[in-house]
């Protein structure tokens, strides 16, 4: 892989990074705050939300103005809205903040990765590589950024909000000096940028269904354990390290899943790949929702992340497949996904477990979700006809 695209790679990490910091601070807060889990769930939700509405919005914007200066005016605003977090004393300016946060990472996602799809080989052999370490570098900050605010937060609470708005400033570089992601709004695509469009994969359609369902699912409890773990962690006990280490269990198997997908092709169209990786989803929150022990709840959320992981790589995988004219759409409709887990997971996780008395509620909650993803995905996949175009 090139200089320019790793530039972008560097970008997702140290971006992904601060915002794993970001997401369980405003969560620390809460708690501090005397946030219930009803609470929690909106803190963690309403910024999934607003991500999700402008995910699906902001297609033309970004063909018109730029993959570039859409992902650099993203960032400088998500600076002044994470010092703003700092200084926050009550949940509702901090709400407000959070859903700040979430309109403006739908212009930094999408953006940034037609922009890195555009710097990379349109094959998919190529592709798969490359989104392999791209998401690799995500995955990787997201954990990063849960344990260091973990730690942060037992050495100087409040400190990960600076320390965030500090590291992204090396993003605004690194996105200086990437070339491409220039306007694409009435220009003409390239014809060998995709070379193998012209014949499609007769199953590309309904794989890339499934792949989002398995998205949607995984990023719902992604966003319970995100959201309602910090609490939980504090009732029994634990020290903000080991939740920080807790959060970002999911986001490791990803790693590990992203990183596997880089060394073969022999997923590349394979629906079985796919229907494999729900069951670990489901038993990873029935291990959580009878856990009593650090191991138990870090062993259950390692398992959630291979369904989220390898619902997001084929999800993300099999979209970028499609005519490149189109590919702005549909990251926008893939990052939808992810919000639409992000936000819906922790508002009914949050309810439940405020009606049940008990966080491990939402974890059942999860595993029906989860039973539910894996029995759309067999019905869409029979429903949907085979495209031969």
């Amino acid at each position: 892989m090139t200089a320019p695209p790793q530039r972008l790679v560097g970008c997702a990490f140290l971006m992904d990074m601060a915002m794993g910091a970001i997401g369980l601070s405003v969560q620390f807060v809460g708690v501090a705050l005397g946030a219930g889990p009803g609470v929690l769930g909106l803190l963690g939700g309403l910024g999934g939300g607003t991500y999700t509405l402008m995910c699906l919005l902001n297609s033309r914007l970004v063909n018109r103005v730029g993959p570039r200066y859409t992902a650099r005016a993203a960032t400088l605003l998500l600076i002044v809205v994470w010092l703003m977090m700092a200084r926050v004393g009550s949940i509702g300016p901090l709400l407000g903040l959070v859903v700040a946060n979430g309109a403006l990472m739908a212009f930094f996602w999408p953006p940034v990765m037609v922009w890195f799809a555009s710097l990379t080989s349109g094959q998919a052999r190529g592709l798969g590589r490359a989104l392999g370490l791209f998401n690799i570098s995500w995955t990787a900050g997201l954990l990063a950024g849960a344990v260091a605010a973990g730690a942060l937060w037992d050495w100087m609470p409040g400190s990960s909000f600076y320390y965030s708005a500090g590291g992204v400033i090396v993003v605004l570089l690194l996105l200086q000096l990437t070339p491409g992601g220039r306007a694409t709004s009435g220009a003409r695509p390239a014809q060998t940028v995709w070379p193998d469009r012209e014949t499609p994969h007769p199953n590309r359609q309904r794989l890339l269904v499934a792949g989002r369902i398995a998205t949607f699912a995984g990023f719902f409890v992604f966003g319970i354990i995100r959201t309602l773990f910090p609490k939980l962690g504090a009732e029994l006990g634990y020290s903000n390290q080991l939740v920080g280490w807790a959060v970002g269990a999911p986001y490791l198997c990803a790693m590990l899943v992203f990183a596997a997908s880089r060394t073969t092709t022999r997923w590349h169209y394979r629906p079985a790949k796919l229907w494999m990786a729900m069951p670990a989803g489901v038993a990873g929150m029935v291990i959580a929702a009878c856990a009593q022990t650090p191991a138990q709840f870090l062993t259950g959320f390692f398992l959630v992340g291979l369904s989220g992981g390898v619902g997001y790589l084929a999800s993300q995988f099999y979209g970028l497949q499609g005519p490149p004219e189109h590919r702005a759409a549909s990251m926008g409709h893939h990052e939808a996904t992810v919000g639409a887990g992000f936000v819906i997971g922790p508002i009914l996780g949050g309810l439940v477990a405020d009606w049940a008395g008990d966080i491990h509620a939402a974890f059942v909650l999860g595993a029906a979700v989860m039973l539910l993803a894996a029995a759309a995905q067999l019905l869409a996949w029979r429903m949907l006809v085979r495209r031969d175009h």
